[in-house]
């Protein structure tokens, strides 16, 4: 067929762009999501605890996680399965019920002690939830090595054993926010880079969520009726020491009556308020002993 044949044939249009992963995609795990999977993967060491995680797939580049549960399970120190599928459907009808109506998005599990990275087991637990979403995710946690002030945590996705036949990149490059968080030698050594990427985690949290983060060290109301054990020598050193108190305050006394006003500051000055010293002293063993006699009224009546 020469071109004159083919100058009269209608244009084909062009074949769409297939969607690719891309390296800028993130995902944002909310504060109570991060604190309940502290928690359970904390409960369960020394074994490995798993759990599913709700949110939104909003965008091409953005996943959101705003809670999390735990899901019955089979674990072990090194590996863990879920035993039960129906449980995910009755959870889920029950979070509904109380409006939490986001989906599925992916499940977190915790290796206690050795670092984040997919085992050949938790490789097939993800295989199966790609199989529902390609976009689910899985997030790995340590527990043991999380200290105050940083969580140790990663999240995986798997790489097309397509795109590893043809020797192309798991994902297309757009930005190097993919490329901020180093992988551990530990991940690379499991096969980071070759059967799993690494996503990068984000946090965000609203007024709501600040809030009630600012409470979770507060003093609750019952803490008052806690009655502490009554200790004799706690209450011996207080009234010892304000005698002594007592005694440098009848010493200042004497000297102020001696000394001129004008020197009066002048012999005071860096030496401490023995008055200002017995008030507070006397205050506070006076509304600990009270404190403490209401304690036991109340105990005594009401149990």
């Amino acid at each position: 067929m020469d071109n004159h044949m083919l100058a009269g044939l209608p244009a084909l249009p062009p074949a769409a762009d297939a969607a690719l992963p891309d390296s800028s995609e993130q995902i944002y795990i909310a504060p109570v999501a991060l604190l309940k999977m502290l928690t359970h993967a904390r409960a369960g060491v020394p074994m490995e605890v798993m759990g599913l995680m709700l949110g939104e797939f909003v965008d091409e580049y953005t996943v959101t996680v705003v809670d999390v549960f735990a899901m019955p399970q089979s674990g072990t120190g090194v590996s863990v399965e879920a035993v039960d599928d129906a449980f995910q459907t009755g959870m889920m009808g029950m979070l509904r019920q109380t409006g939490r109506p986001e989906m599925v998005v992916g499940w977190y599990h915790s290796h206690p002690g050795f670092g984040c990275w997919l085992s050949a087991t938790d490789i097939q637990t993800q295989l199966s939830f790609e199989q529902l979403n390609p976009r689910a995710v899985a997030v790995v946690l340590d527990p043991i090595q999380s200290v105050r002030g940083k969580v140790v945590m990663d999240a995986f996705r798997l790489i097309n054993p397509t795109a590893i036949l043809m020797r192309q990149e798991p994902r297309q490059t757009t930005s190097n926010v993919g490329a901020t968080v180093r992988p551990s030698l530990d991940a690379r050594i499991q096969g980071l880079g070759v059967h799993y990427y690494s996503l990068v985690i984000g946090h965000r949290q609203n007024e709501v969520e600040e809030g009630m983060l600012a409470c979770l060290n507060r003093s609750r109301w019952s803490h008052g009726l806690v009655l502490p054990s009554f200790d004799d020598d706690e209450n011996e050193a207080a009234v010892s020491g304000i005698r002594d108190l007592a005694v440098q305050y009848d010493v200042q006394v004497r000297e102020e009556d001696a000394t001129q006003p004008e020197r009066l500051a002048v012999v005071r000055a860096g030496r401490p308020d023995a008055k200002k010293q017995l008030g507070e002293r006397a205050e506070a063993a006076m509304s600990g002993n009270i404190v403490h006699t209401l304690g036991m009224m109340l105990d005594t009546v009401a149990f």
